[in-house]
């Protein structure tokens, strides 16, 4: 017997020992994982941006990010922004202009009942690595879309900051 069992078991004889009726616990459902689709994320440099990140050389950091927009049955899992956090957050980091690939992301299904009709969302941040300057050197486009979409490709393109 699972330890739950056993614990359900000692709940119930110690309730009927006392004379009560037994407590059950209702259990949460258990994970129906999936696997979202994989995707590519390419980068393009402005050429000031290229010579800026070559020397001193510098790398380029892709960070996705998986969420859904809550709906009202799933506003008492929401952040402050009014997302779910669907699975955790991937990274890449690549040498200079070029692709970064991510793995289909890995969630729990029966999460997608307390988001809105948009689903599995991805959030897509580039910045620079950070190797050769405490702050980001980058000015990026942004992704941010169902992950469907991601699926298709992403161009995302880079400048220096005011460049």
């Amino acid at each position: 017997m699972s330890s739950e069992g056993w614990r359900a078991l000692g709940v119930t004889i110690m309730a009927g020992l006392a004379g009560l009726a037994p407590i059950t616990w209702a259990s949460a459902a258990a994970p129906a994982w999936a696997v979202g689709p994989g995707f590519a994320v390419t980068i393009s440099l402005s050429p000031r941006a290229a010579a800026g990140l070559a020397n001193p050389k510098e790398t380029i950091m892709i960070s996705a990010d998986f969420y859904g927009d809550a709906n009202a049955k799933g506003r008492r899992l929401q952040d402050d922004m009014g997302q779910i956090v669907l699975a955790p957050s991937q990274k890449d980091e690549i040498p200079g202009a070029g692709v970064a690939q991510f793995h289909g992301p890995k969630y729990d299904k029966n999460l997608l009942a307390d988001v809105d009709a948009n689903g599995l969302q991805v959030l897509i941040n580039v910045f620079s690595g950070r190797h050769s300057s405490p702050d980001n050197l980058l000015d990026c486009d942004l992704f941010q879309d169902k992950i469907a979409l991601a699926a298709k490709g992403i161009a995302i393109h880079c400048k220096l900051i005011g460049e």
